[in-house]
């Protein structure tokens, strides 16, 4: 009789607290966690906006429709467009950088590091172009650019780069004598330029964009094997020359079309 009284007892346990849990539930989350979910949807909202119809075109009432907010909330959030714009910059660059140094880390050479890099840039910028258009328009708008959150963001994206291209001749597989800025020049300058490119002949496959990447990885390695000469800085900024020169036709190009 022992046995059934004490399993009563544990069932009758059971049921205080479960009692008392219907009464004081645990938060589904924190302050905390709410606001900055809710900060998130806002920022996702105003990205699908904002490279969708332009910065000119998207109001706040349509970020807030698509957040799921009242317009009132989102001011309590971000004081204007311009703020909310620069914090879908600044979630974009921090979704840029951290995928390149998670990428880069799984790559055992230079070159599959600098064609992850290239790959993951070009991918990257022909999907948000919209949002670079927006980019290049703050700079513009910025007096001080060294000392924008743009600027410092934008520094810690290619210090991937950089990284990658020091631990390469450290390695021995890029010859040294180069300058750095000048190969990082290159290296996104081309990229950026080859996205006009492929878009203006609508030639954005996974075939064209490898071509990109394997051509310009081949430049920037330079290695001993394939050359006799390593590339001086003359030749590099020649080829920088060489770069804008094409870059000013594609405009010309563009322009006369429009």
């Amino acid at each position: 009789m022992k046995q059934p009284a004490k399993r009563a007892s544990q069932t009758q346990k059971k049921s205080r607290v479960a009692k008392a849990r219907s009464r004081h539930p645990l938060p589904a989350a924190t302050r905390r966690e709410r606001v900055q979910s809710k900060e998130d949807a806002i920022i996702v909202a105003a990205h699908k906006s904002l490279t969708a119809r332009g910065f000119t075109k998207t109001t706040m009432s349509e970020i807030a429709r698509k957040a799921g907010v009242a317009e009132g909330t989102l001011y309590l959030y971000f004081n204007n467009k311009n703020a909310l714009a620069r914090a879908v910059l600044a979630a974009f660059y921090t979704r840029l950088t951290d995928t390149a140094k998670i990428g880069v880390a799984k790559c055992a050479t230079t070159t599959e590091k600098l064609e992850f890099l290239a790959r993951h840039h070009l991918e990257s910028i022909i999907g948000e172009r919209r949002l670079l258009e927006l980019i290049a328009s703050d700079v513009r708008n910025t007096e001080a650019y060294e000392g924008s959150d743009i600027y410092k963001m934008n520094r810690e994206y290619v210090a991937v780069f950089d990284d990658v291209l020091r631990d390469g001749v450290w390695r021995g597989e890029i010859e040294d004598g180069a300058v750095q800025w000048i190969k990082r020049d290159i290296f996104f300058g081309s990229l950026e330029y080859s996205m006009r490119t492929l878009l203006m002949k609508k030639r954005s496959s996974k075939k064209d964009i490898t071509a990109v990447v394997t051509e310009l990885v081949k430049l920037l390695m330079g290695r001993a094997d394939t050359r006799t000469e390593p590339v001086s800085n003359r030749d590099l900024i020649k080829a920088v020359e060489r770069v804008d020169a094409a870059a000013s036709r594609l405009e010309r190009l563009s322009e006369a079309k429009t």
